[in-house]
């Protein structure tokens, strides 16, 4: 910890100064003389020793930095998190709040995090849900999201995600299509689909994107300009909600 934090004052060091000489190079010739190489090296040693000697702008500084890279990040990935054409959208599909679940159906967490979510989509008519299927337990967890995905084409994701978070025994390839009937998707069809290349790809595209944002169990979630790695209760993810709401009604 002592290193990063050490890195992370070497960074804004770095950052701080940089600014300033830049500001200075920029600097028009016909008002303001360049400053001499001792001039800038005397007002660098200034600003150094400011932020020594008052560390405690350093954490808001840190805060600052992490939001924006927090947000860079956000738009750098913003096609493949909100728009990729292949995660299941849920709840008001022109809702002003999108809540992005990362969800294995082998997870007792995304088990309970079912009844939450169904809860904020029932009771927030302008809340959108996106589903990313990210497994990563077993193997049966990937049969079970390639199934997931594929039954879109039936227009049956709803029901079968449902039914795959709520079974309670071992999530078989018998099991994962015994539940598939019973939610009336046809069963050779849906075979067929999951055998699409394009399936294993989208999971993977899921995987770096949970990457990216440091989500290394499930459930995960990012909303707005949150990112909650991990399971979170109803009345938190409401607060997180809200906030994003709050947020963009100023803007």
């Amino acid at each position: 910890m002592h290193q990063i934090f050490l890195k992370i004052i070497t960074g804004i060091l770095a950052i701080i100064l940089l600014t300033v000489n830049s500001s200075m190079a920029s600097s028009d010739d016909k008002m303001t003389p360049a400053f001499s190489t001792e001039e800038k090296t005397a007002i660098n040693q200034m600003i150094r020793d400011y932020i020594l000697n008052n560390p405690e702008i350093l954490p808001e500084a840190i805060r600052i930095l992490q939001s924006r890279a927090k947000k860079a990040l956000l738009e750098q990935h913003y096609i493949r998190l909100y728009e990729d054409g292949y995660s299941y959208v849920g709840g008001n599909k022109n809702g002003d709040v999108t809540l992005i679940e990362f969800l294995d159906y082998n997870c007792g967490y995304c088990k309970r995090a079912l009844s939450i979510v169904n809860k904020l989509i029932k009771e927030d008519g302008n809340l959108r849900v996106i589903y990313k299927e990210y497994p990563i337990l077993s193997e049966s967890s990937y049969t079970a999201s390639k199934a997931a995905m594929a039954s879109m084409k039936q227009g049956k994701y709803p029901e079968f995600h449902a039914a795959l978070m709520q079974n309670t025994g071992d999530l078989t390839d018998n099991r994962i299509f015994e539940l598939a009937r019973a939610v009336g998707l046809d069963e050779q069809i849906l075979a067929k689909d999951m055998t699409s290349p394009i399936l294993e790809r989208n999971i993977q595209i899921n995987h770096s994107l949970a990457k990216a944002f440091e989500i290394r169990g499930t459930p995960g979630y990012i909303i707005g300009d949150i990112i909650a790695p991990g399971a979170v209760p109803y009345e938190e993810l409401v607060a997180m909600i809200d906030q994003t709401r709050r947020l963009a009604q100023k803007k």
